[in-house]
């Protein structure tokens, strides 16, 4: 793979994986400011599915970016990360295969 390709498939990486964060961070902040209900424990799924998306998708994706290896697994991590991410905040969005 050329220098210049792999520039580009990390800098799509980066992006992806940034907006990931984003997604991860907002779904921390919404779960966090909504009212305390009964205590059942239920108000912390979003806290332990948001979790396990960025640990899952969005981690992986930086620490490959970053170490510059598998280039096109990190992208797709990364690619996989903001899809969900859009599907979870714009459940209407034509996202294809990856949409229900």
């Amino acid at each position: 793979m050329s220098p210049g390709t792999r520039r580009a498939l990390r800098l799509a990486t980066f992006l992806a994986a940034t907006v990931g964060a984003l997604f991860w961070l907002a779904a921390m902040v919404a779960s966090l400011t909504t009212p305390p209900g009964p205590r059942d424990g239920h108000a912390s799924f979003g806290l332990i599915l948001a979790t396990v998306y960025a640990l899952v998708l969005v981690l992986p994706a930086f620490v490959l970016a970053l170490l510059d290896r598998w280039p096109v697994v990190a992208l797709l991590l990364g690619l996989a990360a903001v899809a969900i991410g859009l599907h979870a905040v714009v459940p209407w969005a034509p996202l294809g295969p990856l949409g229900s």
